[in-house]
């Protein structure tokens, strides 16, 4: 009976804690509850107008954008259009597109109130497609910084400014993102069927149209991040453009106002493709259809190639550790270094490979 008792007694004291827990468990979600309920929530919004920023960034970029005239046998050939980005005491610079100007007996500057002025080529470049031309400042008081094209982002707002379809829609501007920033193109600069460079470029899908070539590509800080290039247009292809990047321009533009050309590494010697010999030529030189490379087809005298010992029908595999594909990617490799650099090649010679190491020199290639 005693034992039975002191069971109920802890049963009662043990549902008695649990009815207080569960009592204050309530009351504390409850209250709790209520409180956040009743605390306001402080919103931050944030409001951008995006009109104004590009209209702020097209009204600041448009004043350094140009129309180019190109002129042959004293009769206009060709129109485009270039960026002013640099302003001495006496003279405007302009960089456009070499092909803007290619084989012209004479080139002017074209301005929104239909002023023209003669302009002095200052050098061209025909591998980035790029060209400095000069002419008096004048009244001139615009001109357009560079921004870092290293910093793009993809899918940041982008304007391409220039004069499309020719100097009757002078100062168009056309809006986009940027669709890319690490585009590789093949160009066939000496027009033989095989690339002969890759252009590093800014794919945007602002319209760029012909006209456009040598114009601005612009950020939204109005600041220049391209010279506008190239255009893919076909029934099947639709809003690609492309741009070239400004750190790229901003190299060239100095070269070529210092030296009238761009100081790159020249080695010395006239590549063909190992994929463009026929299956006999690779068995006389050794090599199997699976050899990807160059073949040496000729050298120039008192080159480095001379120098250093390369012959003619050598076959150049390799530049330092990496492999080569082909022409385009030998030329690539090389114009990554910088000029005193020595770089080692790999070549087969009959049955033999051989390393051949020399410094690199500068020369122009085309």
């Amino acid at each position: 009976m005693q034992e039975r008792k002191q069971i109920f007694l802890v049963g009662t004291v043990i549902g008695g804690l649990v009815g207080v827990f569960l009592f204050v468990l309530v009351y504390v979600v409850y209250h709790f509850d209520g409180e956040k309920s009743k605390t306001p929530i402080n919103k931050i919004s944030y409001q951008v107008n995006v009109d104004s920023v590009i209209n702020q960034a097209i009204k600041k970029a448009s004043p350094s954008v140009v129309g180019i005239v190109r002129f042959k046998n004293n009769r206009e050939s060709g129109t485009g259009s270039g960026v002013v980005y640099k302003l001495t005491k006496d003279r405007a610079y302009i960089v456009t597109n070499y092909h803007v100007i290619k084989d012209g007996s004479k080139v002017e500057v074209a301005f929104q109130n239909e002023e023209r002025v003669e302009a002095e080529v200052i050098g061209d470049d025909v591998i980035t497609d790029l060209a400095v031309i000069s002419i008096p400042k004048g009244n001139l008081t615009e001109y357009m910084d560079f921004s870092d094209s290293g910093e793009l982002n993809v899918g940041e707002f982008v304007f391409a400014i220039g004069n499309p379809l020719g100097l009757n829609f002078y100062g168009s501007a056309t809006l986009g993102i940027v669709s890319s920033i690490e585009r590789l193109i093949p160009i066939d600069i000496d027009k033989d069927g095989e690339s002969d460079w890759f252009a590093h470029v800014i794919q945007t899908d602002a319209a760029i149209n012909p006209g456009n070539s040598g114009g601005a590509l612009v950020n939204v800080d109005g600041k220049l991040i391209g010279i506008n290039s190239m255009k893919i247009s076909s029934t099947q292809v639709e809003g690609i453009g492309f741009s070239i990047p400004s750190n790229i321009v901003y190299q060239v533009v100095n070269d070529l106002e210092n030296y009238g050309s761009v100081k790159r590494p020249f080695i010395g010697i006239h590549p063909i493709s190992i994929s463009k010999l026929s299956t006999e030529e690779k068995k006389g030189l050794g090599i199997d259809y699976l050899t990807k490379g160059i073949y040496v087809n000729d050298v120039t005298p008192n080159s480095s190639a001379q120098k250093s010992g390369i012959e003619i029908d050598d076959v150049i595999v390799k530049v330092n550790e990496d492999e080569v594909k082909d022409v385009t990617d030998f030329r690539y490799k090389i114009y990554q270094h910088e000029l005193g650099d020595e770089i080692k090649l790999t070549i087969i010679r009959g049955n033999k490979r051989i390393e051949i190491k020399f410094n690199l020199e500068p020369h122009i290639d085309f």
